[in-house]
């Protein structure tokens, strides 16, 4: 593995607050995005979404390197059950998803040379992007567009929506704590979706991407760049001209937050680019 390019950066521009993480050794290199929870288990100045990264980039360094994309996501998701136990929280982390620590990834391992990619975690070899957006993911997007656009249809502007974000993401909130529900649920739904939060199974919602014999160039994000490219530089100017031109987050790219003032940008982002 040769780095090539690498940044891991928060939104609030605090490396203790972010919940991406990179990893890389001689066989393994990922991106890692651990998800903010609605609820708390336990009292701890660290989110939900940094203790999944940090199971998960510990559980990256002890990682057979031969191991199996099947064997690799039962690790990774242990290691997220393990913390829980270790809490005595398990239970309380089954019954109810709105709590649990959860993260997606994109990995690549030397000896399968592979790729895996779980959810909207991003990994781009040559012109070809892989990652997987959740359904229920647009549907919120879709439904805070459209609380922007009625709020200014009655007259408010774009600086005082970027000024009062709780004007629009109070009213979204009502509709975000349904997604939990959803999560690696056992139910059929089109809004289901699958995470690491260590309850995870569905091994088939990993995407694989096989890799060349040759030397390739593999490039890893998350979801904190709306547009993946081929270098750091590109990727970052595509950010850049994303948040001047649509600091609301509901136009030319839709999230469910928007640029924060005082934020570096609308969410954690990690690029890391190597060659396998």
């Amino acid at each position: 593995m040769q780095v090539l390019e690498q940044l891991c950066i928060g939104k609030r521009g605090k490396a203790e607050l972010c919940e991406d993480g990179v990893f890389v050794n001689a066989h393994f290199a990922a991106v890692v995005d651990g998800c903010t929870s609605r609820l708390q288990l336990v009292s701890t100045q660290r989110s939900s979404g940094i203790i999944a990264k940090e199971s998960i980039l510990s559980c990256l360094s002890t990682l057979d390197p031969a191991a199996t994309m099947e064997q690799a996501f039962h690790a990774m998701n242990a290691s997220i059950l393990s913390w829980y136990q270790s809490q005595g929280v398990e239970e309380e982390a089954y019954s109810n998803p709105a709590k649990r620590c959860s993260a997606y990834v994109s990995l690549v391992s030397r000896f399968h040379r592979q790729v895996w990619v779980l959810g909207d975690c991003q990994a781009l070899v040559g012109s070809v992007l892989t990652t997987r957006h959740k359904a229920v993911d647009t549907l919120m997007e879709d439904v805070r567009a459209l609380l922007v656009e009625h709020a200014m249809l009655q007259g408010q502007t774009v600086e005082y929506l970027l000024a009062n974000p709780q004007v629009i993401q109070a009213k979204l909130e009502e509709f975000m704590q349904l997604q939990p529900a959803f999560q690696n649920s056992v139910f059929p739904s089109s809004y289901r979706y699958t995470v690491l939060d260590g309850f995870f199974s569905d091994y088939q919602h990993v995407q694989i991407v096989n890799l060349p014999d040759a030397p390739t160039i593999v490039v890893l994000a998350s979801d904190g760049y709306p547009q993946l490219h081929p270098t750091l530089a590109a990727t970052e100017e595509a950010l850049e001209l994303q948040l001047r031109q649509d600091p609301l987050m509901v136009s030319t790219f839709r999230a469910t937050k928007p640029l924060i003032a005082g934020n570096l940008s609308f969410d954690d982002r990690s690029f890391l680019r190597i060659i396998v």
